[in-house]
């Protein structure tokens, strides 16, 4: 139907799909470089952790990439979880998108149940399938936007897909999805802003890894 890439061509910022592959890609090599060089962290009881520190790599890549890009954008940080060191989520708005990441199993596969994620999905409410694309897309522009999900994720802790999707109400199934795994990364200093980006996730690993045990005691996993 081409409903999101139309609007993502039409009302968003053209380096947006671009910057949000790029954190996620730089958070999984940055994982890899941390079970490859680290021997504590290749340990059996480590692997349950694992998952934690891609969810915060992930948050910090995000943060990080947008800053340094200059696309304007507002994040909020919250919490779903009633654990000190429980799930976090970061909500991102900017022109033409309110967003929020999540890992899932395969391409098409939508996150598991959330509150937040089904309130978000109201702003998509005005989506029918059986409406004729461009009336749909003169409903949601950069001042009306809807609610993306931004899922990323394949097998044996390794990155082969990421998505921006328009989820439908209730976050059921999709409306739309484009795949930006390869997106291009239409930033002037993309060069610079990946080293820095390896610097701020080598200052936040240890805290991570930290969260990540603690987080994995109290939840007796």
């Amino acid at each position: 139907m081409k409903i999101l890439s139309n609007h993502l061509e039409n009302n968003c910022d053209k380096r947006l799909s671009g910057a949000l592959s790029l954190s996620v890609r730089e958070a999984y090599r940055f994982l890899d470089e941390l079970v490859e060089n680290e021997k504590i962290f290749q340990r059996q009881e480590m692997k349950k952790v694992w998952g934690y520190v891609r969810h915060g790599l992930v948050d910090v890549g995000l943060k990080r990439v947008l800053k340094s890009s200059n696309i304007p954008h507002e994040i909020a940080d919250e919490t779903s979880s009633r654990y000190p060191n429980g799930h976090t989520y970061v909500m991102i708005e900017t022109k033409g998108a309110i967003l929020t990441p999540a890992k899932v199993l395969k391409p098409q596969s939508v996150p598991k149940k959330a509150i937040f994620r089904d309130r978000g999905s109201l702003l998509n409410k005005q989506y029918d399938l059986f409406t004729d694309p461009e009336d749909l897309n003169q409903k949601y522009d950069e001042n009306n936007p809807p609610f993306l999900l931004l899922t990323y994720g394949g097998s044996a802790h390794k990155l082969e897909f990421v998505r921006l999707g328009i989820p439908d109400l209730g976050v059921s199934g999709w409306i739309d999805q484009v795949d930006i795994t390869n997106a291009p990364v239409l930033l002037a200093n993309s060069e610079d802003i990946s080293n820095d980006l390896q610097l701020t996730f080598t200052s936040e690993a240890e805290e991570l890894i930290r969260r990540g045990e603690d987080y994995a005691r109290e939840k007796g996993i």
